[in-house]
């Protein structure tokens, strides 16, 4: 990757300067940059959320600080020829020493970048929902989030300790930060292929159980984005791990072609190869960033622009009952119009329909559940005409009909209940406490 082109390396710096941009636009639109402030000193509620911002957010902008301070040595110190071969970027061996100097913190900068970025969030939160069984359990007390703990901690100081053991020569040292950084980075994406593979599995049973369709429409919108976000890292960990195996042993063809080692007389072909891995992985590595954005901190416009979302009440159900000897209508009774003024009454032909209520004949007999047409039985409408149902329905897809909603149902892990993002977590046993 050191003997990459300047062009490749001016892609990343501006990639992560326009991702930076969309980050700070993202941000205020989505809550002020409310996000950003550090409410309770506490882990609940609102630290574990903090904590992913920040690393997140840290990330990024050591990216920014990393492509463009490197693209900057990268046109101040030039091209060279060298055996004979076309004009190539200077190698690392060559660079003035007040460039040079600059290298090593650049490579920590780096690595420290790509420890933030590794934070397994999302694959041990998936895993955690989909896990849940009979017994209600509490993030904080259960393997995912041990997992997600000591492989953050791992992260975080196994990436600068790799540049540090192998800071001696600074090709091999780039070329180790990225062995172990996209062998991690491949891992875990791998590891998140067996989450989206039982992804519609949990949202139909989220579903059976009864969630409000808003909390579906969100988990939809997950497994959507994050089936994109697998794909483009791959496209970014993939191209990185070429370049780090071929960096670490052998004769390095591919890092190398840029300085004319001819490797069967195709150094030109492996020279473009080598810039197309790397611009193949930036593209992967920041539109994977933006997908994650978009997971982290939805956004709602509807919400954004004042409407609030209400359950619509469903159409009065009709009944059909047919008059028989056990049945007989109450009369209907009008009141009288004052002097002067005009009562309006239908008329037969009138297309406004009364529900009547009907007694039994014998009033001996109870009001029967249900009518001989086998319609269930309204009550008498209110004096407004129409009927309001309490509890709110929604549509059954299987059923082909309304179904009472089970928004409330305890079934449902309370984190469903309040799905909002994969950084809104909060202790299951004080489900107010929301982040």
């Amino acid at each position: 990757m050191a003997g990459g082109s300047p062009t490749a390396f001016l892609l990343w710096s501006l990639l992560a300067c326009l991702f930076y941009c969309f980050l700070i636009f993202h941000l205020w639109n989505y809550d002020r940059f409310k996000c950003l402030r550090w409410g309770e000193a506490s882990r609940r509620p609102g630290a574990f959320k903090r904590v992913m911002t920040y690393t997140y957010v840290a990330a990024l902008t050591l990216l920014v600080i990393f492509g463009s301070a490197y693209t900057l040595l990268k046109f101040k110190e030039g091209g060279c020829i060298l055996q004979l071969s076309p004009v190539t970027s200077r190698p690392l061996e060559m660079y003035s020493p007040s460039s040079r100097k600059w290298v090593l913190p650049l490579l920590f900068v780096f690595s420290a970048a790509w420890s933030c970025e590794l934070h397994h969030t999302e694959l041990t939160f998936w895993l955690f929902l989909q896990n849940q069984g009979p017994r209600t359990r509490v993030w904080f007390d259960s393997w995912e989030f041990k997992l997600w703990l000591w492989g953050s901690i791992l992260a975080i100081f196994g990436m600068p300790l790799t540049t540090v053991v192998a800071r001696q020569k600074l090709d091999v040292c780039l070329a180790w930060i990225l062995v172990v950084g996209s062998s991690a980075s491949t891992l875990e994406t791998l590891s998140f292929i067996f989450v989206l593979v039982r992804f519609p599995a949990f949202i139909r049973k989220v579903k059976d159980d009864g969630a409000a369709p808003n909390i579906i429409v969100r988990l939809v919108y997950s497994y959507q984005l994050n089936c994109g976000r697998i794909v483009f890292r791959f496209l970014f960990s993939v191209p990185l791990l070429t370049l780090g195996i071929d960096g670490v042993q052998g004769s390095h063809p591919i890092n190398m072609s840029s300085y004319g080692h001819r490797t069967h007389g195709h150094f030109m072909l492996l020279k473009e190869i080598l810039d197309f891995l790397m611009m193949l992985a930036g593209l992967g590595c920041f539109v994977s960033s933006g997908i994650t954005l978009l997971v982290f901190f939805p956004r709602s416009l509807i919400t954004e622009l004042g409407y609030t979302i209400t359950t619509p009440a469903a159409t009065p159900v009709k009944t059909s009952v047919t008059p028989s000897a056990e049945f007989r209508p109450l009369p209907v009774h009008y009141p009288e119009s004052a002097p002067g003024k005009h009562t309006l009454r239908p008329s037969p032909s009138s297309s406004v329909e009364f529900h009547q209520e009907y007694e039994p004949a014998d009033p001996t007999k109870p009001i029967r559940p249900h009518s001989y047409s086998g319609h269930v039985r309204i009550p008498r409408a209110e004096a407004s005409g129409t009927e309001r149902l309490s509890a709110p329905y929604v549509f059954d897809d299987r059923l082909k009909g309304l179904v009472r909603s089970h928004s409330d149902s305890p079934g449902l892990h309370p984190y469903i209940r309040g799905f909002k993002s994969p950084i809104d977590i909060y202790d299951a046993d004080n489900p107010s406490d929301l982040v």
